[in-house]
């Protein structure tokens, strides 16, 4: 009984786990530069031709995209941006796109950089300290 109820779930088990089909590679790929970091679209089809949108604050804008050819073909934009992690993008095709910036953002970038070394901290400190000292003494 064992081996009957046993038989079915190895050949269900069998046919589940079959291997990944290999996802296509991009044939065009359009890298969005931002002032803090970069967003990047791989497109299955390179772009027919025509404007670009972004949608900031609400509005669609035009986006300049400069393309140059090669494999994949490789598009770059620079704009400005008011979401925080993501922006939409629709192309010419009236296809809309929503692309993740990626990165860290400039919080962590200033915290990971650091303006000053911890003894130079230190050292400022004092100062501000005895600068208060100073004037509280006038």
């Amino acid at each position: 009984m064992r081996v009957l109820l046993l038989l079915p779930l190895l050949l269900l088990a069998a046919l589940g786990c079959r291997r990944p089909e290999a996802a296509p590679s991009p044939q065009a790929r359009l890298v969005v530069r931002f002032l803090d970091r970069d967003a990047v679209l791989d497109l299955p089809a390179p772009a027919a031709e025509g404007a670009w949108r972004v949608m900031n604050a609400g509005q669609w804008e035009p986006l300049e995209v400069r393309w140059k050819p090669g494999a994949p073909i490789l598009g770059a934009a620079v704009i400005g941006r008011t979401a925080p992690d993501w922006v939409l993008l629709e192309d010419p095709a009236r296809d809309t796109h929503r692309i993740v910036v990626r990165g860290p953002g400039p919080e962590e970038l200033e915290i990971r950089n650091g303006r000053f070394d911890p003894e130079e901290s230190d050292a400022l400190a004092a100062l501000g300290v005895l600068w208060v000292l100073s004037w509280v003494r006038r």
